[in-house]
């Protein structure tokens, strides 16, 4: 059956609202259960790292004072009650469309990206697996409600499917672009540098170690420090209140164990599926150049909150299916030669 691009976003659409609509109405989230109205919210995320993560926080607010019009700002169903007892259905109900519109736009992106056939290799099977499965693992995510997660996911896709639609032809244009777009990530949350370091594996795996790869790289990390800089420059806590979970390095916890398991088996996926030997050393690539993102989630994050590891798992995914036949460098190659050499020097 040959794969049909409008069928598969009309899937990827409904899919989404679907799985959003089961995970926000059909369970009862018991795990950061307790910022379900402004105030509370605000208890948090105006403090510690998360004050710096601005555009999806707003965005929120400006959702729920959309909702303002028709419905009231207190009052709630007793399972958002649970966690919140100055609940708002309206908040709950602003973090539900604020999610569900950015998991539509992320499911739109797989789409989009599954069908770059010159870019990678997937069959029609492993297309349509993709597009179901991407939607329902950060659906599975979601028990961990944040407003800042979901969009991330989006601005990564759109990153890495920019840059593989259009980078061959429009390399400037393509490189200003993501520029831009790695600024406006970088507003929403920190992980952006993971973009950074996609693109940096699909920079060297393009043109290998050239002029392009040092100045693409190099645009995108002045983009990503001087967004970083200016907002903690610019954005600062008068109360200078530390948000500490006591699960953060508690490694033998049985959820934090749970946790590992999970990046364990997605760590797995990934190589496991890769189209050769070049696929799997550049996702390895790509986690030692995501140690700095890797290393803070371990050392500050709980591993329970699988949403942590979903935009590794992204990266990865794709990075598993990327067509390199066409590359002129391969890093496998490189790293093939060093071995040579040392060899040489051995003897």
């Amino acid at each position: 059956m040959k794969f049909n691009t409008y069928i598969s976003l009309v899937v990827a659409v409904i899919l989404a609202m679907v799985v959003s609509k089961i995970v926000y109405f059909g369970f009862t989230p018991n795990y950061a259960n307790f910022v379900f109205s402004k105030a509370a919210f605000n208890s948090i995320f105006e403090h510690d790292v998360y004050q710096y993560r601005v555009l999806s926080k707003y965005l929120l607010f400006a959702i729920d004072h959309w909702l303002a019009a028709d419905m009231p700002a207190k009052g709630a169903e007793a399972r958002i009650l649970v966690g919140t007892p100055s609940g708002s259905e309206r908040f709950y109900l602003a973090f539900y469309y604020l999610n569900s519109f950015f998991l539509v736009l992320t499911s739109i992106m797989v789409v989009l990206i599954v069908n770059l056939d010159r870019q990678l290799r997937l069959t029609v099977m492993e297309k349509n697996l993709i597009i179901f499965m991407v939607p329902m693992l950060i659906g599975l995510s979601q028990f961990t409600v944040c407003c800042y997660d979901v969009s991330s996911y989006f601005f990564q896709l759109l990153i890495i499917y920019i840059f593989l639609r259009f980078t061959e032809r429009y390399y400037w244009a393509t490189m200003l672009t993501i520029g831009l777009l790695v600024i406006l990530s970088t507003l929403n949350r920190e992980s952006s540098a993971l973009s950074v370091s996609m693109v940096t594996v699909l920079l060297l795996t393009r043109y290998g170690i050239a002029r392009k790869t040092f100045t693409g790289v190099g645009l995108m990390a002045v983009c990503f420090l001087a967004t970083y800089v200016a907002l903690r420059v610019f954005i600062v806590d008068p109360q200078h209140l530390h948000i500490m979970n006591t699960q953060v390095g508690q490694f033998f916890l049985d959820t934090n164990l749970i946790g590992l398991l999970f990046w364990g088996l997605f760590i797995y996926l990934p190589f496991a599926i890769a189209e050769e030997t070049e696929n799997r050393i550049l996702i390895g690539l790509f986690f030692v150049l995501s140690l700095p993102y890797i290393i803070t989630v371990f050392k500050d994050g709980v591993l329970w909150e699988i949403r942590l590891y979903i935009p590794l798992f992204l990266g990865a995914l794709f990075l598993s299916k990327l067509n390199v036949s066409a590359h002129a460098f391969r890093v496998s190659r490189f790293f093939g030669r060093l071995r040579v050499v040392d060899d040489m020097e051995v003897q």
